[in-house]
């Protein structure tokens, strides 16, 4: 995902939003490009944020977390993307596995999207 990974870049700057005891969602700038680290209790993932955006709705989860919840990003946070940045540079043949796990995901949601109206789900269908 990172195309620049041969330059020295720093999180620039941006926000974290906790939308619950276990999720926190950071937006920051990194290297000229809109990145989100996804943290989910011990666990982060990195996304393009238009990658995100995609897979996550819209953003419809960032509108139902309202203002409050946004805070500039603290430097334990940054700590943590930087580490997750470090963990991509060092694992390059990786990027094709999470390439296609974000493709799957993205093409799962659009299949939940697309269900037609009245079908029956697999539990009810009749023989």
């Amino acid at each position: 995902m990172n195309a620049n990974s041969g330059r020295n870049e720093t999180v620039e700057n941006g926000n974290l939003m906790r939308l619950g005891e276990t999720r926190e969602i950071a937006i920051y700038l990194r290297g000229g490009v809109a990145w989100v680290a996804d943290f989910r209790g011990g666990r982060g993932d990195l996304f393009t944020a238009r990658d995100w955006f995609a897979l996550n709705g819209r953003a419809s989860l960032l509108r139902r977390a309202g203002l409050t919840s946004i805070t500039p990003l603290p430097a334990d946070v940054i700590g943590r993307i930087e580490r997750l940045h470090g963990e991509e540079n060092r694992a390059p043949l990786v990027a094709p596995g999470v390439s296609l796990r974000d493709l799957l995901a993205r093409f799962r949601h659009e299949l939940s999207c697309r269900a037609p109206t009245g079908a029956l789900g697999p539990h009810a269908q009749r023989n």
